[in-house]
């Protein structure tokens, strides 16, 4: 069986190449950056197409195109267009949502059968949570493309299966008219190699968020669930890049967080290891991978009902309500006020998540592909 990766970018994308080379099923993937694919696999089975994202990145920096959703737009298009001609023969087509839909009929024509990736809600269901969270606080809303929405469920009607992370994920699908048996669950994995539990190196109680620090996130939740807890000693953490949506947010939070920014992922077991809780407050996930670093780590965690992640409410930390800067802070509260119940709880999530693997993830969408050629009345 070959099998070939379109993606935009890198996502999870390179992990499951990985686990297809290995097991001889890897004919070609095509990405943006050569870094994100020269060290992990042969030369053969790769191509980098660049240009998009950096166009992209450097459309963001333009306010207007960017809050009218342009960069994405003009970024996964052209991506798109450039790979369709790099997709040599193949069984299987296996690209991440918006960067399919001009290669679908290049690789129909080889009689090959078409997995989306979709790794958050529903894009009808991103855009009204995103649109009334940027109303409800009065901001410049940063808009999705129409255009590129419209493009993502164009694919997601294309395909022949979309692969998903969580069943919030599929609750969104299913609440949007996607059939169910179009839908194929598979949650993502850790490098247990690289994320694992280190030693603390002080006593200090502290609460950690890694990711995009932005509106999606929730960080403004956070934010306001530390104000309440001001009584307590401790400190908040924000590690990632600032999204331009929050930053006037941040700024009346001056001097109650600390900022670090951008975190190589070599280094983010350390951070992890430092943390005594870690939050992730989104508004909306697929399945953040964040989450299972921080249970790979031994770190609890209070989670939204929206992250779609493994977090076993009241055993491995909390899951919480979206939109609930007091239920944040009274789940903050109780890590402070329970070390040993919090360690308690780290262990059992650094226990849980092993099972979550990037070889397990692989079984599950090799199997996908098997059932489909075996649909089609071909051997495999």
């Amino acid at each position: 069986m070959r099998v070939v990766i379109s993606v935009g970018g890198r996502f999870h994308a390179v992990a499951l190449a990985e686990q297809l080379e290995r097991r001889g099923m890897l004919e070609r993937i095509i990405t943006t950056k050569p870094w994100y694919v020269s060290g992990t696999l042969p030369r053969e089975r790769w191509v980098a197409l660049p240009a998009p994202e950096y166009i992209g990145a450097f459309l963001r920096l333009i306010g207007p195109l960017r809050r009218a959703g342009y960069p994405s737009y003009v970024k996964d298009n052209i991506f798109d267009a450039m790979a369709r001609r790099r997709i040599p023969p193949c069984d299987v087509f296996h690209a991440w949502g918006n960067y399919a839909l001009i290669s679908i009929p290049v690789v129909r024509s080889f009689g090959a059968r078409v997995v989306i990736e979709r790794g958050s809600a529903h894009p009808r269901f991103q855009e009204e949570i995103l649109r009334e969270e940027f109303e409800r606080y009065g901001m410049r809303t940063e808009h999705p493309h129409p255009q590129i929405i419209e493009k993502g469920l164009r694919e997601i009607e294309l395909a022949d299966r979309v692969i998903i992370p969580s069943a919030f994920v599929r609750h969104t699908f299913l609440a949007h008219g996607v059939p169910e048996e179009k839908l194929v669950l598979a949650p993502y994995g850790a490098d247990l190699t690289r994320f694992r539990k280190l030693p603390k190196r002080d006593t200090v109680f502290r609460v950690l968020f890694v990711g995009n620090i932005g509106v999606q996130k929730g960080v403004h939740y956070l934010l306001e669930a530390w104000r309440r807890l001001s009584a307590i000693q401790g400190e908040l953490v924000l590690v990632g890049r600032v999204e331009p949506d929050i930053r006037s947010i941040l700024a009346e939070h001056e001097g109650h967080f600390v900022h670090v920014g951008y975190v190589p992922p070599t280094e983010l077991p350390r951070w992890y290891s430092d943390a005594s809780v870690f939050v992730l407050p989104s508004l909306q996930e697929g399945s953040a991978l964040v989450t299972y670093e921080a249970m790979a780590c031994g770190v609890p965690s209070i989670v939204t009902e929206h992250t779609g992640s493994v977090v076993r409410d009241g055993v491995d930390g909390f899951v919480v309500p979206v939109r609930d800067a007091g239920a944040i802070a009274e789940k903050i509260l109780w890590f402070h006020d329970h070390p040993a119940e919090a360690e308690r709880m780290g262990s059992n999530a650094m226990e849980h998540v092993a099972q979550f693997t990037w070889a397990r993830y692989a079984d599950v969408v090799t199997g996908v592909y098997r059932q489909l050629c075996g649909e089609w009345g071909e051997a495999v």
